[in-house]
């Protein structure tokens, strides 16, 4: 490119005269013209086209279940699709000459008339009303050179678009125009735009459609039809107008498009008369598993930010097991049989050895309603009586036995409290005298744990709560007796997760949807394949919490939970007034979580599908007896390690709280003032982020152990039976959470 035909030179050098003069007149003042007409002259010749500045790419990423099937495609504002130069309709060339360049195929790169004809326009209006730049320069521009205002540059941009028309033909400079110009909407490049506006390849453009993209050239973002579709139908007639002064379309022609009008998909009012359509803004997000992609997608931009995410072209291998999600809504949608929202059910299983997500239902309906209640939607459910296992682990932590004998009267009112929420009582209101706590837990008796956690110390339990996942509970956080019963927020996912830490014999694995991640050439982002644990709980006492949790089943409250055969253990949760019933339960590789309640507000779950209150022992339970026994069809039955025996401190007695001052564990009790009125608690739950948190950035154990996770294969997928997806009916709310009950009915 470096030696080029003598009359280039010449016609270059005669060029650079005239274009001193008149881009003087259109560009700067008198002063700066001196100088620019300086530095043009002199100007050498560029002897080869400098190099292309780095073309723009918006390639969308996609995710695949852990069988390899794409669930979502990731895509954000920008995007570019690739084409061919045949695939550009003549009506969309022809738009783009009449209002950009109607001499493009006449001039040389530089339109002599065209800079002339906009010098007089500039001299006349006072400023700089026209630029003069052809098709040819526009794409220098773009190209190879920066976007300043400068004489210099717009020099330079000149004498580059006459040596680029020596070596591209007209129609390759057409094409490399559209293929580098931005359209608005984030659209690259004329093919996304005809996608991004019109849902068609380019090839299929009208006329009308072609003068709309046409017009959006000379300013892409304030006259693209998302921005004002007024000012964009207003210049796609100027389109015509222009095509039909220099005849490139009929009278006719130009009379029937005019009449139409821009209309946008998105528009709830009706078209009148003829319109062009502009699409809705293009598909993005989840093609399956909604719920799981919008959670899996939070951890995505947190980590990699979003230009990675929508444009860098990830290739994304998540946990989700397509088989026992679709028989995880199978069980969601049979107990919801019947029912209309804002009765909801959500349900999440995951493999409490890796902590992989395997099913996660995050309600219903995502076309009604994108609440995820799976992670608690934006401020967490209160868990009810499935809290209960936590405070008994504190209490073996402590070296309380699961027989030693506790009193269990019928109400028990909270020392030094006084007012209509001071008492605490049991289901049925019995009184059941002196009890073990394996039959308080078998049983759901609400005063046992409500004082077992003020001889443990609400502050300790509150941390091993906070250490198994449940990070909405404050390790520092006031809160009285009640949270034995459920009183703070938590989420299906997070419960799912600490029973997960039982299940796995104390070590916790976060929850995880995200398998690894790769970029555009293939190469790892990150990988959580293997990841090791953390030990929360000595392995004893999580072999004895679920020793104990297998008797709510085979003799409790949970027994519409059995698996039959299957060792299974779990607890209820039921909170105050029947606002939502809950199960959660366990074996040793799958840990399920189920909720079920009111999306719209507190209000209880009466009579729905033949039960009169729902408790977690009806719906929640035969959810997670269906999901369970489908999930684990055909894998081995495994038993659960039987506990050592745990041995108590010397000289261990049960005082009540009247007789105390200090009690075990990490802290003191908390004191409530004689004239409580309330919750009985100092302060409740501090309201939590709108989004929750992210459940894979959860506080550990501030003493933890790592252990390796096994690399056997998850058995939960082992010959799993298929099931057909349901067909979910709708439900239109946002839920809201009980925020101040103090206990549970179950």
């Amino acid at each position: 490119m470096a030696d080029h035909q003598p009359f280039v030179r010449t016609v270059t050098g005669l060029l650079r005269m005239v274009l001193a003069g008149v881009l003087a007149v259109i560009i700067v003042p008198p002063v700066a013209a001196a100088v620019g007409i300086t530095v043009l002259l002199r100007a050498p010749l560029p002897g080869e086209l400098p190099d292309e500045r780095p073309s723009f790419e918006a390639v969308p990423s996609r995710a695949y279940d852990r069988e390899g099937n794409e669930i979502a495609v990731f895509r954000g504002f920008d995007r570019t699709v690739e084409i061919q130069p045949w695939d550009v309709p003549q009506v969309m060339i022809d738009a783009v000459v009449a209002i950009e360049d109607q001499r493009f195929y006449q001039h040389n790169g530089v339109d002599i008339e065209g800079v002339a004809r906009a010098a007089r326009t500039n001299v006349e209006v006072g400023s700089v009303a026209q630029g003069g730049s052809t098709i040819t320069q526009q794409y220098v521009k773009n190209t190879y050179l920066s976007g300043e205002q400068t004489f210099e540059r717009k020099a330079r941009e000149a004498l580059l678009a006459i040596e680029l028309e020596q070596t591209m033909s007209k129609d390759e400079i057409m094409f490399a125009y559209l293929e580098t110009s931005y359209f608005g909407a984030g659209a690259y490049g004329v093919g996304a735009a005809s996608e991004v506006y019109f849902a068609k390849p380019v090839s299929e453009l009208d006329l009308s459609e072609a003068a709309t993209l046409a017009g959006l050239l000379q300013s892409p973002t304030r006259l693209s039809p998302r921005e004002d579709i007024e000012a964009a139908d207003e210049r796609r007639r100027l389109v015509l107008q222009a095509m039909l002064d220099i005849e490139m379309i009929t009278v006719d022609d130009y009379e029937r498009q005019a009449k139409r009008s821009l209309w946008s998909e998105t528009d709830p009012t009706a078209p009148s008369g003829p319109v062009t359509v502009i699409a809705a803004p293009p598909a993005k997000g989840a093609t399956q598993f909604p719920f799981f992609v919008d959670w899996i997608e939070a951890e995505l931009l947190d980590r990699l930010g979003p230009d990675a995410l929508y444009r860098g072209g990830l290739e994304i291998h998540t946990t989700i097991d397509p088989t026992l999600q679709a028989m995880g809504e199978a069980a969601v949608a049979e107990r919801l049989l019947n029912t209309e929202s804002p009765v909801d059910m959500s349900l999440v299983s995951l493999d409490p050895r890796t902590g992989q997500v395997l099913a996660m239902v995050g309600g219903r309906d995502y076309q009604a309603s994108q609440v995820n209640l799976a992670i608690g939607g934006s401020t967490g459910f209160q868990p009810g009586s499935s809290f209960k296992p936590i405070v008994l682990a504190e209490a073996f932590r402590q070296g309380i036995a699961a027989d030693a004998v506790r009193p269990a009267p019928g109400t028990w009112v909270v020392p030094g409290c006084t007012g209509a929420k001071c008492a605490i009582t049991n289901y049925d209101g019995s009184d059941r005298g002196e009890i073990t706590l394996r039959d308080a837990m078998v049983s759901s008796v609400n005063t046992v744990f409500a004082m077992l956690i003020d001889e443990v110390s609400i502050a300790s339990t509150a941390q091993l709560a906070n250490d198994l996942g449940l990070t909405r509970v404050d390790p520092d956080g006031d809160y009285g007796p009640s949270l034995a019963l459920g009183s703070a927020e938590t989420s299906p996912l997070e419960m799912a997760s600490a029973y997960g830490t039982f299940a796995f014999r104390g070590i916790r694995n976060e929850p995880v949807g995200i398998l690894r991640v790769l970029d555009g050439d293939g190469q790892v982002l990150f990988d959580q394949q293997l990841r090791p644990g953390v030990r929360v709980l000595d392995a004893n006492v999580a072999d004895s919490v679920s020793d104990v949790l297998r008797g709510v089943i085979t003799d409790g409250t949970g027994q519409a939970a059995s698996l039959g055969e299957r060792p299974v253990a779990g607890k209820t949760g039921t909170t105050q007034s029947y606002w939502a019933a809950w199960f959660v339960g366990y074996t040793p590789s799958l840990s399920t979580a189920v909720w079920m309640g009111h999306t719209d507000g507190l209000a209880s779950l009466t009579n729905v599908n033949g039960v009169g209150r729902v408790t977690g022992g009806s719906h929640p339970a035969i959810a997670f007896a269906d999901f369970m026994k489908a999930a684990l069809a055909g894998s081995p039955v495994e038993s659960f390690v039987v506990p050592k025996p745990i041995t108590a401190p010397a000289g261990d007695t049960y005082r009540p709280l009247h007789e105390r001052t200090v009690v075990g564990g990490r802290d003191q009790p908390i004191t409530v003032s004689p004239d409580c009125d309330g919750p009985c608690e100092r302060s409740l739950v501090p309201v939590p982020d709108v989004s929750g948190p992210p459940p894979t950035t959860v506080p550990l154990s501030t003493t933890p152990t790592s252990v390796v996770p096994p690399t056997s294969t998850n058995p939960t997928t082992q010959t799993a039976p298929t099931s057909t997806k349901p067909t979910t009916p709708t439900t239109p709310t946002t839920p809201t959470t009980p925020r101040d009950a103090q206990e549970s009915d179950e």
